[in-house]
């Protein structure tokens, strides 16, 4: 498991304990109150019915987004190799081919060299742009997995603050009459924690719109890749035969 995914559930499971301390807390304070007094623990009834309606918003909303938290490193990881299985080998490959790396239109002569030195040019194009899609490719993934990461700690942050604010409430929950102000504390808490992931999702959600057009735009460049990158004419190159009745395509260079 992704480590700042693993830190985000344990903070998870602490909020849920201090809730369920506080809740339990609240309930044997309320069994203490003798049945001419009950009209007093009215109010914190209510204010209880309320408080869990919240808090069961709050744990729906975390455990919802949790599950679809994704894997920044693993998209981390696609991306590098891509650059480095793809990208890197291709573009090694292209450096090979170049009119200045190769003997053949020097030595040689004739249709079939004049074909390949045309053809040449257009290959390692051809290669270099698919290596440069590559690099998209990783700097798109980075920039995904790096949106995730923020969201991730923005939402360790919203459970921290969360907890503290629990902590409180159980603090302030020590007496009948005191528990109506826990209970405004750990509602304001949760309201506070809801609030700050729904700023965190409208971020991220931002920044993957960007995204989106960023990988739509290489998503082009490969189809236009595959329209543009002309196949050799390689039987303009084929014929060296010098026995086939013609001349052949191939002469040594003078």
């Amino acid at each position: 498991m992704n480590p700042l995914v693993q830190q985000v559930e344990e903070k998870s499971q602490d909020a849920k304990q201090n809730v369920k301390e506080f809740f339990d807390q609240v309930d044997r304070l309320m069994s203490w109150v003798p049945a001419p007094l009950e009209y007093m623990i009215a109010p914190i009834i209510q204010g209880m019915r309320l408080l869990s309606e919240k808090v069961a918003e709050l744990w729906d909303y975390v455990d919802h987004v949790i599950e679809q938290l994704g894997d920044p490193e693993r998209l981390k990881q696609v991306g590098e190799q891509w650059v480095a299985q793809v990208g890197n080998a291709l573009g090694d490959i292209a450096g090979t081919v170049g009119m200045d790396k190769l003997r053949t239109t020097v030595e040689w002569e004739g249709r079939a060299a004049r074909a390949y030195h045309s053809a040449v040019p257009a290959q390692s194009a051809g290669l270099n742009a698919v290596k440069d899609i590559a690099n998209q490719l990783r700097s798109s993934l980075t920039n995904l997995a790096n949106a995730i990461e923020a969201f991730q700690i923005t939402m360790w942050f919203a459970l921290g603050a969360f907890v503290i604010g629990a902590v409180g409430a159980i603090a302030s929950a020590c007496t009948v009459v005191a528990t109506p102000v826990g209970i405004a504390a750990l509602s304001a808490a949760c309201g506070a924690a809801i609030a700050l992931l729904s700023t965190g999702i409208l971020a991220m959600k931002s920044q993957v719109n960007t995204i989106e057009v960023e990988q739509t735009a290489i998503m082009q460049k490969i189809h236009d890749l595959g329209s543009d990158w002309v196949m050799p004419d390689t039987a303009a190159m084929a014929d060296a035969s010098t026995t086939d009745g013609d001349g052949s395509d191939w002469r040594p260079g003078s």
